[in-house]
């Protein structure tokens, strides 16, 4: 237990599990970061743009995990944690500043707001959690990421495929992390049990930003239709880029009697269906991403030729949402939809054929997909009643 000032900063478990608002608003910065990070993969629309920009998506997607974790284990109706988390908003919101240009004259930026948010949440946490049993976990975030930011700092200093290699090792030290469990030294390797969340916290939380993550497509849709003369093609495009994106929202909530924190709790390991909730989401994210810069192509060049570069993106998005959708199916709730299997196995056999295609139908027959997927699963599933899972 911990003891003296700071112990009514932590979470306590028997308190409702929910979101407060201070998440909530401290989430309003990736709805921009979303947005920025689309802004560079359609100025690179190339592999290593499309590199970079995963790259760039793997570092946002661990700066909001692991605020996320801070406000699952302190207590965020609490103003000091509320101040804590509108600071790293404000870290947040510079790297947002520097998106797309992290890869050219913002650097430094970029970097110094990335490490400097993982170094001061762990070291806040390391002061609010001392004699606490958690307290080595703070300890082990700051070793690790003082060790990946000087491969971030020294990315900075040298530009080119030296700083893609550099901040490559970073993030792949930052993510093989918790695979290793944090090894360090002194107080070695953590324990599972310091990893086991607040599973309905932690569910609400994956919900909000894959609303987020959506609704930042909508908002796209709008910004690129307004800079139109509103041709009747374009106003189609607008209708299917929507309809995709209430198809993707309906693939990943439709299934009410999946409860994600139930699931995570229940688990004989939480702190591994934790880990694994994390990847999915973060495929489906990635997804999302896609599909937003595709619907900037298809609103903006409906009827022009189709690139394989464009065929990739348009189809991608969805088979990135479908598969991330399927782990986290296969990975928490045991069982997966198999339209969900079908129809990724469709986009990808009719990919190579929408070069022949206009963007805008294209995007015509990736919607029709994943509405079969959508109406066969809600045909197929017939599940007894009280029966976790998916089919």
């Amino acid at each position: 237990m911990a003891t003296g000032r700071h112990s009514t900063l932590i979470r306590d478990p028997g308190q409702p599990q929910r979101a407060t608002p201070v998440e909530l608003f401290y989430d309003l910065v990736f709805v921009f970061m979303l947005a920025r990070l689309a802004e560079a993969l359609l100025m690179n629309l190339h592999p290593l743009g499309a590199y970079q920009t995963f790259l760039l998506l793997l570092a946002i997607w661990w700066v909001w995990s692991y605020t996320n974790l801070t406000t699952d284990t302190l207590d965020s109706r609490r103003p000091a944690v509320q101040l804590v988390v509108i600071t790293i908003m404000l870290g947040s919101l510079l790297i947002s500043t520097a998106l797309p240009e992290a890869f050219d004259g913002r650097a430094l930026l970029f970097a110094s707001a990335y490490v400097g948010i993982h170094l001061f949440r762990s070291t806040i946490l390391a002061v609010i959690l001392r004699g606490h049993r958690l307290r080595n976990r703070p300890l082990r975030g700051i070793f690790w990421f003082s060790l990946s930011g000087a491969l971030w700092f020294g990315g900075v200093f040298v530009s080119g495929t030296p700083r893609l290699l550099l901040w490559s090792a970073a993030l792949a030290m930052e993510y093989l992390g918790p695979v290793v469990r944090w090894p360090t030294p002194r107080i070695g390797r953590s324990p599972a049990w310091e990893w086991n969340t607040a599973g309905e916290h932690l569910a609400e939380r994956y919900r909000q930003f894959i609303i987020i993550a959506l609704g930042e497509t909508v908002v796209i849709t709008a910004r690129t239709v307004r800079s139109t003369d509103y041709s009747p093609k374009q106003a189609v495009a607008v209708l299917i880029s929507f309809a995709t994106t209430v198809l993707l929202w309906w693939i990943y909530f439709y299934r009410a009697r999946e409860k994600l924190g139930s699931a995570i709790t229940g688990s004989a390991d939480p702190a591994r269906e934790t880990k694994w909730a994390g990847y999915a989401h973060l495929i489906m994210v990635a997804g999302v991403v896609l599909t937003t810069v595709s619907d900037e192509l298809i609103i903006r060049h409906p009827m022009e030729d189709t690139p394989g570069g464009w065929v990739a993106v348009i189809v991608g998005g969805p088979v990135l949402f479908l598969a991330g959708r399927i782990l986290l199916g296969h990975e928490v709730f045991v069982r997966v939809s198999r339209p969900w299997l079908v129809g990724i196995g469709v986009l990808i056999l009719i990919a190579p054929t929408m070069v022949l295609l206009p963007p805008l139908l294209v995007s015509v027959a990736v919607m029709l997909v994943l509405l079969g997927v959508v109406v066969a699963d809600a045909v197929t599933v017939r599940e007894p009643r009280g029966t976790p899972g998916i089919t």
